[in-house]
């Protein structure tokens, strides 16, 4: 289309900057004097959120709306993300839309971040993965992912000024770690920087995170952009390593151009930004295509995908499937007005939008109460709902949150169900015990409230257009639930780890616990959850069993069989074990799954696939993740907390991990380390320094200096003290 180098060299300084920020709210720059156009960015990541005006007004053209990510994730479906994704693209080119702005891939801290259902999982290692997926199908269209927030954007509450307080380690392995898994796998075109700052300085402008992070170790050389309105010092983001400053117009090209005329911003760097700006246009013009986009196609797969997604939390006595000659009755404003995506700049029109009540309709006897509005009940809404429930074989509670309880801009307050819905639940369990509770929210709810008096909950999420079809083919067994949670859902909001120290203070938030997030930190704290991160119930059963490891291919196996009467999926998910490690690492962490379709007494092996980080970890004294020699539990289930099979195997690694002890460390360090260890006990058993001494445990604390100091007191001279100190020093100096 065109030569980038050859553009460059034909534009004035003043139009490299104009580059560097975008024209409007949804298009960047182009070179009109030069025939290049401008190209069209615009929300995703759900669909195509494109706006028919030039400003931030939240309009949006119709366009198919798939599951929000949180649902998209519960499907543990790469591939048929991955379609979804394709499809995507296909609307994206119909549309002359040339870069999607998703997946998001921030961390789940807590339940009450207001975007949570925005991203997928709070396992990096799943959202990695499901991001991957959906970048690959996206781009396999020739439209660009952007990949977002970067980084440690994981609350609403002040998140233009919050400053995330990360160590390094926990920085590395939760919430850089699923950007890494996608710079691997499938690189996307773009990259999008957070609000907050990370560790004094904030993302858009930090060379930490731009220059060392994504550029120099994850080897990313696509275009960095900004959030919207992000950019706090112009010069600072552009010096520092952002390409494009978003939305325009360019009302601080002058600041860019003052930073250029003193030198701060170099020739090289300028052409470098306008560089990239100019490569990604042209990814985008090459890459078109004319699409007829096939709208009963993309609907039918965002009701497969949002089918997938749907988590059957409880079936007391087999309460579920729902049969056709039972009459039902359908309660609550959900089941008519669908709560089917988010607030917030994801915020779609959809092309064609099912309803659950519809969607039942057709299949069975149904009456309808409305139940509720918003998160009120009225006198008269509890008497028509109780008087509906009294005269039905089963009840059907749609309920969840609201875009006044759960949004993008703020962060929610609770976790639980609002107080008059609470109240519906017990007048209509009065009135008939057999309810099934639908939930719709894009996250972990407290069901405890609730838990003993439905006979089943089932976890739908924001389930995109399809939701109501979707929900229908799950509630009456025309699909078996197949979705799995990719979220712990605690009993109670006080027992989530971020607990004491979310959302922060008005400056900082501290991410104290550390790894120690969801299921990490329940698991390794045995805390007993609600119901545990990977869990799903099916309508059949099924038997894990003949797990074995290859060492060579780095794959483990295992034969998985459907017991059952009826055909269903499973999630065969992996998980890891250290039995010891120099340091402290969660009880174990997810490292490969599987979703496997079977029919009744069907059986299959199946294969799972471990990367280079499925038995590492990040050291930070390296600077790297590095896997230590050792032995590790391959952990074969259907969820953390239920685990069917067991494999020890050990693991050799030609990094050594640990620090050695130096001659400022204490006794008890060096006798901990195998290397130093020998040489220090055979000095403590010639001085016949027994553990018999009344001073030997207080000597374990003591620095090797101060152990020097100490042996003249024993009987020996100093001369003694001096041929110890020597000897240590120099097979110290040995190692």
């Amino acid at each position: 289309m065109f030569d980038v180098q050859a553009i460059l060299e034909q534009l004035t300084t003043e139009e490299k900057v104009r580059l560097l920020c975008g024209k409007d709210a949804w298009h960047m720059h182009g070179v009109a004097r030069l025939g290049i156009p401008d190209i069209t960015l615009t929300d995703g990541p759900h669909g195509v959120r494109l706006s028919g005006s030039m400003a931030l007004d939240g309009s949006a053209a119709p366009a198919t709306v798939f599951p929000v990510e949180a649902a998209m994730a519960a499907s543990w479906n790469p591939a048929l993300l991955e379609q979804a994704a394709a499809a995507i693209g296909d609307e994206c080119q119909a549309l002359d839309v040339g870069v999607l702005l998703g997946p998001g891939v921030n961390g789940k801290r807590t339940p009450l971040g207001g975007r949570n259902f925005e991203y997928f999982s709070e396992d990096p290692f799943l959202s990695g993965a499901m991001a991957s997926a959906f970048v690959k199908g996206l781009q396999s269209r020739g439209v660009g992912a952007c990949l977002k927030h970067f980084a440690g954007n994981e609350q609403e509450t002040r998140r233009f000024l919050i400053n995330a307080q990360i160590d390094e380690r926990t920085l590395q392995e939760l919430y850089v770690e699923p950007f890494a898994k996608v710079m691997r796998e499938n690189p996307p075109w773009t990259v999008m920087g957070a609000y907050n700052a990370v560790n004094g300085v904030h993302a858009c402008q930090s060379p930490d995170l731009l220059q060392r992070i994504l550029r120099d170790q994850l080897r990313f050389d696509g275009l960095v952009m900004s959030d919207w309105v992000a950019v706090k010092d112009k010069a600072a983001s552009h010096i520092n390593g952002l390409d494009l400053e978003m939305p325009g117009p360019g009302e601080r090209d002058a600041e860019l151009l003052a930073a250029y005329e003193t030198g701060e911003l170099t020739d090289d760097a300028l052409n470098d930004r306008a560089g990239r700006v100019l490569t990604l246009i042209k990814q985008v013009l090459d890459n078109k295509e004319t699409v007829i986009v096939d709208w009963d196609k993309h609907h039918e797969l965002a009701v497969q995908l949002a089918a997938e997604s749907i988590v059957l939390l409880k079936n007391d006595g087999k309460h579920l499937p729902l049969k056709a000659e039972q009459k039902l009755a359908v309660i609550g404003d959900f089941g008519r007005n669908p709560r089917f995506q988010g607030g917030g700049s994801s915020h779609m029109t959809p092309k064609r939008l099912s309803d659950a009540l519809s969607a039942i309709g057709q299949r069975a006897d149904v009456t309808f109460a409305e139940g509720y509005t918003e998160t009120r009940v009225s006198p008269e809404q509890l008497e028509a709902a109780v008087d509906v429930a009294r005269d039905a074989d089963r009840v059907i509670l749609l309920t969840g949150t609201t875009d006044s309880m759960e949004s993008e801009g703020f962060d929610r307050s609770d976790m639980k169900l609002a107080p008059d819905h609470l109240r519906l639940i017990r007048a209509l369990v009065e009135a008939n015990p057999d309810l099934t509770v639908v939930l719709h929210s894009g996250s972990a709810l407290e069901t405890r409230q609730f838990e003993p008096f439905a006979s089943a909950i089932v976890q739908a999420w924001l389930p995109g257009e399809g939701g109501g079809e979707a929900l229908a083919r799950v509630l009456f067994g025309e699909l078996s639930p197949s979705g799995k949670l990719t979220e712990s859902f605690p009993i109670r909001l006080e027992h989530n780890p971020t607990f004491e120290t979310f959302p922060g203070t008005r400056e900082t938030v501290s991410y104290d616990e550390g790894l120690f997030t969801g299921y990490r930190y329940y698991d390794t704290k045995h805390l007993p959850v609600q119901y545990p991160f990977g869990h799903g119930l099916s309508y059949t059963q099924f038997k894990l069993e003949g797990l074995s490891y290859n060492p060579d291919q780095r794959q483990v196996q295992c034969k998985v069989t459907n017991t059952g009467n009826v055909a269903g999926a499973e999630v065969v998910q992996l998980y890891i074990h250290d039995e010891q490690s120099t340091y402290k690492r969660p009880e174990h962490e997810l490292k490969a799954f599987a979703k496997v379709l079977l029919q009744p007494g069907e059986s299959q092996i199946v294969t799972l696939q471990l990367d280079a980080h499925a038995f590492a970890y990040y050291v930070p004294h390296l600077d790297r993740f590095a896997e230590e020699s050792g032995r590790f539990e391959l952990r074969l289930g259907t969820s953390s907390r239920d685990i069917r099979e067991t494999l020890w195997v050990d693991i050799e690694s030609d990094t050594e991990v640990r620090l050695l002890p130096t001659m400022g460390d204490t006794v008890q360090d060096w006798l901990n380390d195998s290397r130093t260890a020998p040489i220090l006990q055979a000095e403590i058993d010639r001085l016949a320094f027994k553990e018999s001494h009344p001073m030997y445990g207080i000597a374990l604390g003591f620095p090797i200096p101060q152990l020097l100091q100490f042996i003249p007191h024993m009987g020996y001279d100093d001369a003694e003290a001096e041929r110890v100190r020597a000897h240590l020093q120099s097979q110290w100096d040995a190692l």
